[in-house]
């Protein structure tokens, strides 16, 4: 699943590995900082501030099974509101550390609960995982949440409520979470890094650019989505350089993986290394692994290879 509209091809070169670069480099910029600000609740400043509010975690029916765990409907509130999802639960009593796996792109009336999970989350929940597939504000039956905010940040909203709910699954360790997006799902987990240290590890699939205003030009421009009613970056710069996560990251930031075809038509190679640039400019932990000839989305040999390096990823840094 994409993002929220196809972009020309690619003409960036992927590039090995990304290194830092010299230390009189300068970092990114970030946004000025007033002393007593009052921002909107979907600045960045305002979603750190979100209480942790701890919720349940309700299993619905079983909706599947695979090797060694079984799948449920569930739900959860977020902001006084009902979200749903698809979580898989391995055999036995834990606990299990946790992968929250955030969809790509796609309209609400094509959704389908817990897309995405069967080739991200299933693998995981074979070798000992408990993976959730979260349905967006507006999706699979999910409430919309009041404020209205815009969609990218009420997808983050959600996921910052569904870690604070964690701990009412007796297998799970909230201790050790994992996030895991593709395309917009990555915009939400590269969101995430900045608001919710409680996620310990990402692994990003073709994420979306962790600066908004190239999202804005690319998709949100031409789109139907709430991301719409938001201004131009030309018109308002300083609203886009409180939502984007290239201007928070620190050395503080989680680990964080991208995996990407280098064939991919949507996601711009340049947005993959900036955004891997950005996270070494200020000493976070980040690296690439680029597959030769592979599209937007993973399938077959490329998308078992990118689940295995994702894995060993989350191992090494979950524990």
């Amino acid at each position: 699943m994409g993002a929220v509209l196809a972009l020309a091809a690619c003409t960036s070169t992927p590039v090995a590995k990304v290194s830092p670069p010299p230390s009189t480099s300068p970092p990114p910029s970030s946004p000025s900082i007033s002393p007593s600000p009052e921002y909107p609740p979907y600045y960045i400043e305002s979603l750190r501030a979100l209480p942790r509010t701890p919720g349940k975690i309700e299993l619905g029916q079983q909706v599947g099974t695979g090797s060694g765990f079984t799948r449920f409907e569930m739900t959860w509130t977020s902001q006084g509101k009902t979200m749903t999802g698809t979580i898989a639960i391995p055999a036995g009593t834990g606990p299990f550390p946790v992968v929250i796996a955030n969809h790509g792109y796609l309209p609400a009336s094509e959704f389908t609960p817990g897309v995405d999970m069967w080739k991200y989350g299933d693998p995981l929940s074979s070798h000992g995982f408990i993976s959730i597939a979260p349905s967006y504000p507006g999706y699979g039956g999910s409430d919309s949440l009041n404020p209205p905010y815009p969609q990218i940040i009420g997808q983050v909203v959600a996921d910052y409520d569904l870690v604070s709910s964690l701990a009412s699954i007796p297998q799970a360790d909230p201790a050790r979470v994992a996030m895991i997006g593709h395309s917009n799902g990555g915009g939400v987990a590269l969101l995430m890094s900045v608001i919710d240290p409680r996620v310990k590890v990402y692994v990003l699939f073709a994420p979306v650019s962790s600066d908004m205003a190239d999202n804005y030009r690319a998709f949100w421009h031409r789109s139907t989505s709430s991301n719409s009613v938001f201004p131009s970056p030309e018109a308002n710069p300083d609203l886009y350089a409180h939502i984007s996560p290239r201007n928070y990251f620190t050395s503080s930031t989680a680990p964080m993986l991208f995996l990407q075809g280098t064939a991919d038509a949507e996601i711009p190679a340049a947005w993959t290394n900036a955004s891997i640039l950005a996270l070494q400019q200020r000493g976070a932990t980040a690296d690439v692994t680029w597959y030769p000839g592979a599209t937007h989305a993973f399938y077959y040999a490329t998308l078992a290879a990118a689940n295995g390096r994702a894995e060993a990823w989350i191992r090494k840094y979950l524990g």
